[in-house]
């Protein structure tokens, strides 16, 4: 049964121009039809709508909200102009015109609690439905601004709790209290010590004389002070739960945003400010988004392991081949890129310094031992006071002869002493084992391929996004509803590519028909058009 192609029961003037855009809906409208979302969205529509009529068609507000995500329509306010104004919305609404509280209503209940498995069913069909090879994925990243203050961002008091914690003990020997715990003292412990010595003392602290040149007792002044330090502690454990354990900063109007610096800053220079923003991380291989997530790190080293779970997680299989920047190139992604036989062409960090010759390659490896430039052995040696583990899989290693060593002047070139006959190196063998498998594929005739189609997919696809598209900022707050903004506006970035497919291949499709009725007439006017008599 389809659900989303359905023919209008209003009349559209049928002319040329028209026509190709409708039959690229109509192409999408079939697509979406194929890839079995109907189920899905049914079902969460009709648990919002289980009092009272349903308005609107479910199936023509999806296909409504991705095709204005794909024509730059974000904002709710655009779509609810999109359907009253426009005879393409209007044609997808079936001259219905939702409210702009409609349609919102419509993204919290139906898609944000399903936003991952209906993207991944709808881009499943269309490579699918394209013949599409996915094999190699190219990973990237950006960092998109929030809807959140500027000015309005707190820092996680790392510095501030500690210091509070030492005075806080210090207190407590104060009163007669002794403990001996290594982490910090927490706020429900410490109200106890405070209300346990307030009743020892018979004191009430509602009745405790405030302001300049009262007098009050010790034990008065005691319980007031503790009682300060309990509400500052409160304080930096709400702020330190916001912040949660894997950043340093949130913002008072999105508590989910973190504070970032930016490419583009519209205050100052490059990085100079920090904005409130969210880092978006897409998947892409042959020209289509096929997987997308959003992170609070200021980084991307931790994001490959999430992203290609979550991949395996919607597709059942991991991709083929993974291609992304040094950003990514950490020991852990390389062992899960092992670990699940995937094929690592994803840079180190040391592949920009490399390549271009200002910082070559130091130590190689035969598979037992490693060498330096001058061909000196590496010898093993255990770590002292001087030399202290920084890695958990970290060796030390010892190069001999670089007093008589040509290379010892870049060698050393990053050195506080350069001075004496050998050099120490903490290096892990397995990371560098994995890094020169990286080097091998990288510079292999299929590595400098994929290098190259690399900046051109992903790179190419975040260029559409921000400037064909024109999304720069995201509109939507709290991370749930902004990856579902997120997902809407790789489904876009989806949809456009279909049609640019749909140009290229000159596919033909049935003329649309506006209505049943005047279905001999529109024939008989394109017919007439086709014979250049009209």
């Amino acid at each position: 049964m389809n659900h989303f192609t359905t023919h209008q029961s209003f009349f559209l003037v049928p002319l040329s121009t028209y026509d190709e855009e409708f039959k690229k809906i109509d192409q999408f409208l079939k697509i979406l039809d194929k890839s079995n979302i109907d189920s899905i969205i049914e079902y969460s529509y009709s648990k919002c709508s289980e009092s009272g009529r349903k308005s609107y068609n479910p199936y023509h507000l999806f296909s409504m909200i991705s095709y204005c995500f794909a024509k730059s329509r974000s904002s709710l306010r655009e779509m609810e102009d999109m359907c009253r104004y426009d005879i393409r919305a209007m044609y997808l609404m079936d001259n219905q015109t939702p409210s702009h509280k409609t349609i919102g209503e419509f993204i919290n209940e139906v898609i944000v609690p399903n936003h991952h498995l209906l993207f991944t069913r709808i881009t499943d069909t269309i490579i699918e439905e394209y013949n599409l090879d996915i094999s190699d994925q190219y990973l990237d990243g950006t960092k998109l601004e929030a809807n959140a203050n500027k000015y309005k961002f707190v820092w996680k008091p790392v510095k501030y709790h500690k210091s509070l914690d030492k005075k806080i003990r210090l207190y407590l020997d104060k009163i007669g209290i002794y403990i001996n715990q290594k982490e910090y003292i927490k706020s429900y412990q410490f109200y106890d010590y405070i209300n346990g010595y307030a009743k020892l003392k018979n004191i009430n602290i509602e009745t405790i004389p405030s302001g300049r040149g009262k007098k009050i007792s010790l034990e008065q002044r005691l319980c007031k002070e503790g009682y300060k330090y309990l509400l500052k502690l409160i304080e930096y454990e709400e702020k330190e739960s916001i912040c949660g354990d894997n950043r340093n900063s949130y913002y008072k109007t999105d508590h989910d945003a973190t504070a970032m610096a930016l490419k583009t800053d519209y205050y100052s220079g490059h990085g100079t400010n920090m904005h409130a923003a969210y880092n978006v991380q897409i998947l892409v291989s042959s020209g289509i988004i096929t997987y997308y997530d959003i992170f609070q790190d200021r980084t991307d080293y931790y994001t490959l392991i999430p992203m290609l779970d979550g991949y395996y997680k919607y597709y059942g299989k991991y991709p083929k081949n993974l291609c992304a920047d040094s950003g990514y190139g950490i020991y852990s992604n390389y062992q899960y890129l092992d670990k699940h036989n995937i094929g690592n062409y994803v840079k180190f960090l040391a592949w920009n310094g490399e390549s271009s010759g200002k910082n070559p390659q130091k130590f190689f490896s035969n598979g037992n031992t490693f060498f330096c430039l001058n061909k000196c052995a590496g010898i093993k040696i255990p770590f002292d006071k001087n030399h202290h583990q920084r890695y958990k899989d970290g060796t030390l290693y010892q190069f001999e002869g670089c007093e008589e060593c040509g290379y010892a002047y870049k060698c050393k070139e990053h050195l506080k002493n350069k001075s004496g006959n050998f050099r120490t190196m903490e290096l892990i063998p397995k990371y560098e084992f994995y890094k020169n498998e990286a080097r091998i594929n990288l510079l292999s005739r299929k590595g400098i391929e994929i290098r190259v189609n690399r900046s051109i997919q992903v790179e190419g696809t975040f260029g559409q996004i921000k400037e064909n598209m024109d999304y720069i900022r995201i509109r939507r707050r709290g991370i749930n509803k902004v990856v579902t903004e997120i997902m809407l506006v790789c489904l876009g970035r989806n949809i456009r590519k279909i049609f640019a497919m749909m140009k290229s291949k000159k596919i033909s499709d049935k003329y649309w028909i506006a209505s049943p009725n005047l279905e001999a007439e529109i024939f008989k006017i394109v017919k007439l058009k086709k014979s250049k008599k009209l």
